[in-house]
């Protein structure tokens, strides 16, 4: 009997590895140092305790799309203020979006990668929220 811990990392393939590094980098303020960002090489960083994120560079001839891939990344925020910064700044950088769209039990914000990985920012309602 095996007891799994958590999610180690999620690897998404990437045509343009450090584009997609900077985009996390300036978007979503993930601290990734830019020594890290090497052209042709994986970038791996962290999000909170237990998320760690893999780019890895693919050339899209297998898989692009199919079955198996990656859907969406969904993270969490604590506040709507925290949801409404990223909005600006998704504005700011010409960056479409959909949302923030209220669901039952959260509030969830829509984007993509620069090369097309689904995102989503949902900050989830607590027993004070209307």
């Amino acid at each position: 009997m095996f007891h799994l811990k958590g999610v180690h990392h999620i690897a998404l393939n990437c045509s343009d590895v450090v584009k997609v590094a900077r985009f996390f980098k300036d978007i979503l303020e993930v601290p990734i140092p830019e020594e890290n960002m090497v052209e042709g090489a994986p970038v791996y960083f962290q999000i909170g305790t237990y998320t760690r994120i893999g780019l890895h560079p693919h050339d899209g001839a297998e898989g692009k799309g199919g079955v198996g891939q990656v859907d969406h990344l969904a993270f969490s925020v604590t506040s709507r203020a925290e949801l409404d910064y990223l909005v600006d700044k998704l504005e700011a950088e010409n960056i479409c979006y959909r949302g923030p769209i209220t669901q039952p039990t959260s509030y969830n914000l829509y984007f993509e990668t620069p090369d097309g990985h689904h995102l989503e920012v949902r900050l989830d309602k607590d027993e004070f929220d209307e």
